[in-house]
């Protein structure tokens, strides 16, 4: 029970850093100059320029803030330091001697071709580990690679945010109903018009409205009257017109 608890503690403590890029030239100089001076015997030679491998991939893991100094992988490097080996274990005798502990590690699950896959995992017993994070590294940068939830959610926020810009351009340009014209609908305009369309465009609407509304006062204005009635007087010139029906 305290080794599940354990696990799931470790597992909440890792750390978000999907943002966070890391590379050390210093060491990388350091590398280049330990190989050239003392090459690994029995492996092929290493391109300066690149000159991570197996055997010092986890080392040079262990100066990026992805590390845990807490880790099985920790102690096992103090061990042996104490015990004076400054160049330290590869990759897989670092893994098998991680098989000894239970707690957190890190052990590498992949390298070819310069790209290499450093998986950080909760073993509760030799055979038995829990994935926590993977971490890749590509000419000599160390990445943190996000997990499924994490890749679900950015595409379902973008997907959602891309629905619902589309929908608010809709309804800006959704037809609408009047009285006098029944349905019609507007134009979306993809390029914005310059200040001075803007004012043009406003001064005619302004001055359609304002002959749609003294139309429509005229028309209020007019009136009718009995054909059998005799005019009073004639209208001025400039007055409301008068509309004559007969009610035969």
């Amino acid at each position: 029970m305290s080794t599940a608890t354990s696990g799931a503690g470790a597992a909440a403590e890792t750390p978000n850093l999907l943002h966070v890029q890391f590379k050390n030239p210093e060491y990388l100089s350091y590398l280049t100059h330990l190989q050239t001076v003392s090459p690994t015997p029995n492996q092929p030679a290493v391109d300066p320029a690149h000159p991570l491998t197996e055997h010092n991939i986890m080392s040079y893991f262990a100066t990026s803030p992805f590390f845990d100094r807490r880790s099985n992988n920790e102690q096992i490097r103090m061990q042996n330091i104490a015990n004076g080996l400054a160049t330290g274990l590869s990759a897989r005798q670092e893994e098998e001697e991680l098989r000894r502990f239970t707690g957190l590690e890190f052990v590498l699950v992949h390298a070819k071709g310069g790209c290499f896959v450093v998986q950080k995992r909760w073993r509760t017993g030799p055979g038995e580990v829990t994935p926590l994070a993977s971490y890749y590294v590509v000419n000599e940068s160390i990445y943190q690679a996000p997990d499924l939830y994490s890749v679900l959610a950015t595409r379902l926020q973008s997907t959602v945010f891309g629905l619902k810009s589309s929908l608010t351009t809709q309804r800006r340009a959704r037809p609408s109903f009047d009285p006098r014209r029944g349905h019609h609908g507007r134009f979306i305009v993809p390029d914005p018009p310059t200040t001075s369309s803007n004012d043009a465009d406003a001064k005619a609407a302004t001055d359609n409205e304002e002959e749609d509304e003294e139309a429509a006062a005229q028309d209020d204005e007019m009136e009718f009257e009995d054909v059998h009635a005799a005019p009073t007087s004639a209208p001025p010139a400039d007055g409301p017109q008068v509309k004559r029906a007969r009610f035969d």
